[in-house]
């Protein structure tokens, strides 16, 4: 293989890690807003996790501006949320046919990366912090959904996760 077709592959591979940790982000987000709401409605557990099966496909943007109306975001986390959020539908939709990229030529290819590396602090600096938030809000108020459903194996979770999903677009 060409090595220019090992950096092709290494930026696909990059872009395909970013658009992961996307994902990561807005399931992060979903779980602290599923965390807000069970501490604020007084869900049960099989409510909290019905957010989680995310029946109303909420995307990164609802996300922010859900959390956003319950006056949870200062402004310097709501600017970063919305500067990801222009990021995700840049490059969910637009970034290869507006990035007509040269891989032979060095300095579009050093700009494209430090593109993805911004992209990459961005989103793993807001996934810390809500993962941070989402601990403390479960320390706060003591709370052990997983394991009061028995839930605490990752796979047994995401499977009933899914199993909700399946039963809502029923």
């Amino acid at each position: 293989m060409e090595s220019i077709d090992e950096i092709a592959k290494t930026f696909y591979a990059r872009y395909g890690h970013i658009m992961h940790e996307i994902q990561v982000l807005e399931n992060g987000l979903l779980e602290y807003y599923a965390i807000i709401e069970y501490i604020d409605k007084k869900l049960s557990n099989s409510e909290y996790y019905q957010i989680l099966s995310n029946p109303k496909r909420l995307t990164l943007g609802h996300l922010v501006n859900l959390i956003n109306s319950k006056g949870l975001l200062n402004e310097e986390i709501l600017s970063q949320l919305k500067k990801a959020n222009t990021f995700r539908i840049f490059l969910a939709h637009r970034f290869w046919w507006e990035r007509d990229i040269e891989f032979d030529n060095n300095e579009s290819l050093y700009k494209l990366h430090l593109e993805f590396t911004m992209y990459n602090n961005l989103l793993e600096l807001l996934m810390q912090v809500f993962h941070d938030q989402t601990i403390s809000l479960r320390n706060k108020y003591g709370l052990h959904i997983e394991e009061d459903m028995g839930l605490t194996d990752f796979k047994k979770r995401q499977n009933y996760i899914k199993s909700l999903t399946i039963n809502n677009a029923r």
